[in-house]
């Protein structure tokens, strides 16, 4: 049963409960109250929505699907619908579906009928229990909150995952990757699993494993992108330069993931902190931790958090955390806790900060978190101190060894030459050094695009020199060079992390 705390909740006298579910498993939700919560003790089950405006009883139909039946008149008044739930003689299991959402519209009265119902239900002999089930992402208010116990109905696990990929494809098991389907279908819905396995079916005219395995990947991306979440099952990124102790770090983390880590009493890690101007390589980063790692990456749409708040967060988590072991990224995490100009504070950042807190300090996923931002004292203290990130790394412009070894990957890619061989002396590369000084990762890389777009144009043999380097320099003009001031106010906070 996944909602076993249901049973022990109404077991104890606890007359509402609110249930929070992807509206995907609606019906398996109502099936599990249905059989585990009310068959279980005899007394029906009723249904309301406002679809309905009534109450409908559910039972099973002889093809044992779940049906509705009317016993009530239908009323779009949801406090007769009340009267109808306390004045009824049978007792019974009453779920109201989304009631939330009709809270925010008449908001003190339902709260305080909600209450009244409360106290009245708790002390009364009659066994009629309240199930608010929520399947549009939004959370009870506070005032009952505190009074009501709030369940969710969790994502299956790789066992389930399993099972289900098993009933599905009875033939042939034997040749199956079922590690990959199972890997392919985790953070999704039941319901989603078995539209996603339908779908990977349907799309193979001749039924082969590895087909049917990449088609179910790319139903769990669009899946996955429809609540904005972007899933790189394996990073592709070409070759990085500069960074190294970065790199070194990230190295050291692997380890740390490693099941010989858990024996050793060794803490998983928990992310890292990337702090530095615009276009030095800090989402670039995040690509090169999850290829080492060898993690899929999961990127955050941290707009969206701001505008649906810590219900769309702890959702996410739910969805990052099911499909662990994996890399989960935040750019410009710092805008997830920007102040509200008319109050000087937010309470949905607020409610954000508290849940990302906790989320942290009680994790025991493989989930590694990689943030980035420009200002690190745009954050609140509490996400910075010890025990929420492991490391804090700057990423500032390279230094002239690192702008060096950015500047040969990229001009490997058109010029041949630099593939095997130092193409320009040691005077030449001291003076294209010299002139890239507070040049970033993302603009060396564009001085050697315009070099060889240039070559070319000309219909030119693509050899990329001293000249051609310099020509392309003298007309970029770098972000330090054009809002000096905010570059160097980050870049001396972000220093002394």
């Amino acid at each position: 049963m996944k909602l076993y705390q249901l049973n022990l909740f109404l077991d104890s006298g606890i007359p509402i409960v609110s249930v929070n579910a992807p509206l995907p498993e609606r019906i398996n939700v109502l099936e599990e109250i249905y059989i585990e919560c009310a068959q279980m003790r005899n007394i029906p089950l009723y249904v309301w929505n406002a679809g309905w405006g009534c109450f409908k009883q559910t039972k099973y139909d002889s093809d044992s699907q779940l049906n509705f039946a009317n016993p009530q008149y239908k009323h779009n008044n949801i406090f007769i619908n009340l009267d109808y739930l306390l004045n009824g003689e049978s007792p019974g299991i009453f779920v109201f579906e989304n009631l939330s959402s009709l809270i925010e519209i008449n908001y003190l009265k339902i709260i305080s009928q909600l209450i009244n119902i409360y106290f009245q239900l708790k002390n009364s002999s009659q066994l009629k229990r309240i199930i608010i089930l929520s399947t549009d992402d939004v959370e009870l208010p506070e005032a009952l909150s505190n009074l009501i116990p709030s369940i969710s109905y969790p994502l299956p696990n790789h066992e389930e995952i399993t099972n289900l990929i098993e009933d599905f494809l009875s033939e042939s098991q034997d040749k199956v990757n079922k590690d990959a389907l199972v890997n392919a279908c985790a953070g999704l819905t039941l319901e989603e699993i078995s539209v996603g396995l339908n779908v990977a079916l349907n799309s193979c005219s001749v039924l082969n494993y590895d087909v049917f395995t990449e088609q179910l990947l790319k139903y769990k991306i669009n899946r996955f992108r429809s609540f904005n979440l972007n899933f790189i099952a394996k990073p592709s990124i070409p070759d990085f330069g500069g960074l190294d102790l970065l790199k070194k770090y990230i190295e050291n983390v692997k380890y740390d993931f490693l099941p010989q880590a858990r024996t050793a009493n060794i803490p998983l890690p928990k992310g890292c902190l990337l702090v530095g101007p615009p276009g030095t390589g800090k989402t670039l980063s995040a690509n090169v931790i999850a290829k080492i790692l060898g993690f899929p990456l999961i990127s955050v749409d941290t707009a969206l958090i701001i505008s649906d708040g810590a219900i769309y967060l702890k959702r996410l988590l739910e969805r990052v955390e099911a499909c662990a072991p994996v890399v989960m990224y935040f750019d410009e995490f710092d805008k997830l806790f920007a102040a509200s100009k008319s109050t000087g504070e937010d309470t949905s950042s607020r409610q954000i900060l508290g849940t990302l807190l906790t989320w942290l300090q009680d994790k025991t996923s493989v989930v590694f978190v990689v943030a980035t931002l420009n200002r690190l004292d745009a954050l609140p203290p509490e996400l910075t101190r010890v025990g929420r990130f492991d490391e804090i790394f700057y990423v500032g412009f390279p230094q002239a060894i690192e702008r060096k070894e950015i500047l040969i990957m990229h001009l490997a890619k058109f010029d041949k030459r630099y593939k095997n061989s130092d193409v320009l002396t040691e005077k030449e590369w001291r003076i294209v050094l010299n002139k890239t000084v507070n040049c970033t990762g993302a603009e060396l890389s564009q001085i050697v695009q315009k070099a060889a777009r240039a070559k070319f144009h000309l219909g030119e043999k693509m050899q990329i020199g001293l000249h051609e380097l310099l020509e392309q320099r003298e007309i970029m003009v770098p972000l330090y060079v054009r809002d000096t001031d905010r570059i160097l106010a980050i870049a001396n906070r972000a220093k002394y992390i």
